[in-house]
């Protein structure tokens, strides 16, 4: 997969593809007629096999901090089930480490949500989990732990794990608003699920948001209120508007490559790359 770079201002924002599909628009809250609708869907954010759809990280490189979001979150059925969690932990952590972001490298680890474990949780020999950046804290909100703890939230599979990273030390609870660097928030959003939160990157004039699971595709910036994914869909909707219509450059961690864009009406122009 390739690795996508991009400047904000003085902040380097990295793109490490695993994985990009095609998926059946369900998957991530669509339907046939509603990715039929969207004009600007083909070729980048749909094909003629389904909806695109990634597994990867976002790294954020700003005043020393190297700051990953949502690594390859979603996927667990995938990547992190019993016969080949192993094998997919490992061949993430090299394609991160030949990318430069070797996994003791990263200094936070930012979830805007439980949705499964994702990268988060490095599977031990012994069937253990740690985390998988060593070094770096889990940062999930407090409302999140909250919704999870009262057992009102709807990712019960993943609880187990995170009970295991928590035990660890790893997680952090983080307020509604949280600067890790001066250029770079954390901010409460809610909406899809109790905790949601997403990253705001501000810096020498410019912006990137990093939407989390607002948006599971592009699409769903123009097609309207979203009541299979979202705890909140009129608010999720609202929401997203919002940051679409602000002009930053939007990131979906789930979007296949580039994964980024610049919102054109209700449309989305792909980011292009600025450096490897």
């Amino acid at each position: 997969m390739a690795v996508l770079a991009l400047a904000v201002g003085a902040v380097r924002l990295t793109r490490v593809g695993y994985a990009d599909v095609e998926v059946p628009p369900e998957t991530v809250g669509l339907t046939d007629e509603a990715v039929g609708s969207v004009r600007w869907a083909e070729p980048v954010w749909a094909g003629a096999g389904g909806v695109g759809a990634a597994a990867a990280a976002w790294i954020i490189e700003s005043d020393g901090a190297r700051i990953v979001v949502d690594p390859a979150l979603a996927a667990d059925a995938i990547l992190r089930n019993e016969t080949d969690a192993a094998a997919h932990q490992e061949a993430f952590a090299a394609v991160l480490a030949d990318a430069g972001f070797a996994r003791d490298t990263i200094t936070q680890a930012v979830a805007t949500h439980i949705d499964g474990i994702g990268m988060f949780a490095w599977r031990e020999p012994d069937g253990a989990w740690t985390p998988f950046f060593p070094n770096a804290p889990i940062l999930l909100s407090q409302r999140e732990l909250d919704a999870i703890d009262a057992q009102h939230h709807p990712d019960p599979d993943s609880w187990p794990i995170l009970g295991e990273l928590r035990a660890f030390g790893a997680v952090r609870p983080t307020g509604d608003r949280e600067h890790i660097t001066p250029a770079v928030t954390i901010e409460h959003t809610g909406a899809h699920t109790a905790g949601h939160q997403i990253v705001r990157i501000r810096s020498d004039g410019e912006r990137a948001v990093i939407v989390g699971h607002l948006a599971a595709s592009p699409l769903q910036l123009a097609t309207g209120v979203c009541t299979l994914l979202h705890d909140e869909p009129d608010e999720a909707w609202a929401t997203l508007v919002a940051l679409r219509d602000e002009g930053a450059l939007l990131v979906g961690p789930l979007w296949p490559s580039p994964g980024s864009g610049h919102g054109t009406g209700t449309a989305l122009l792909p980011a292009g790359s600025v450096g490897g």
